[in-house]
């Protein structure tokens, strides 16, 4: 079985991607909504099941509020490929089938091979090309200029950052983000002041799709 995933879009647009991975997360979510909007921007937010079915109403704004909502597992477990108990979780509030979907920690893609949907022709796989690992980062200039002084940041890059936690820890889950939200309206401005646009996934057209396969 082959999967393909995707790190970028077409180089040939100036087209930035912000996607948010672990949410739904009020009101960490809701905040880095609030600056996307204010800057004019839409996100892509890749959500965990088990949070989707706990704080319905966080997602239910996402969608509302006009941004993009992908499947990002459902419990974040290193080995299990529960992205079909996601998926019934978010299209259950969503009211509609995610078109995109992004494998936990990035790195095993064997987990696809345990979900019908993530083998499907029906989504994307997402992946990125630019990760400032803000997740570990405490100070929201080092975030900053992960980013900048990507080496792949260019027309079509997809930024990946997150606005909660995979840990069942409620303390964690409202401090990891802060950082990553102090940091995101200079990571906006000084993006469109290089002439990137930053869009939705849902705007991108993703090209070059890497395949793997079980070794």
């Amino acid at each position: 079985m082959v999967i393909r995933y995707y790190t970028h879009g077409t180089r040939k647009e100036n087209k930035v991607a912000l996607t948010f991975d672990d949410g739904p997360n009020p009101p960490r979510t809701d905040q880095v909504m609030d600056i996307l909007e204010s800057k004019g921007v839409r996100g892509t937010f890749f959500v965990l099941g088990k949070w989707a079915e706990r704080f319905p109403q966080a997602l239910d704004r996402v969608v509302r509020r006009g941004h993009v909502v992908g499947n990002h597992s459902h419990l974040h477990s290193r080995y299990i490929g529960d992205f079909d108990t996601a998926e019934a979780a978010i299209a259950h509030i969503t009211g509609k089938p995610s078109r995109f979907l992004r494998v936990h920690y990035l790195d095993n893609y064997a987990t696809c091979l345990q979900s019908p949907l993530a083998q499907s022709d029906s989504l994307y796989i997402i992946d990125s090309d630019v990760n400032p690992a803000d997740f570990a980062q405490t100070d929201a200039q080092e975030i900053v200029r992960r980013i900048l002084e990507h080496k792949d940041l260019a027309g079509g890059s997809i930024i990946d950052l997150h606005d909660s936690v995979e840990t069942d820890d409620d303390a964690r889950r409202l401090s990891r983000p802060l950082p990553m939200i102090a940091a995101l309206p200079t990571i906006i401005e000084e993006l469109k002041a290089k002439g990137f646009q930053l869009v939705g996934l849902d705007e991108m057209e993703l090209v070059d799709p890497i395949e793997w396969s079980q070794p």
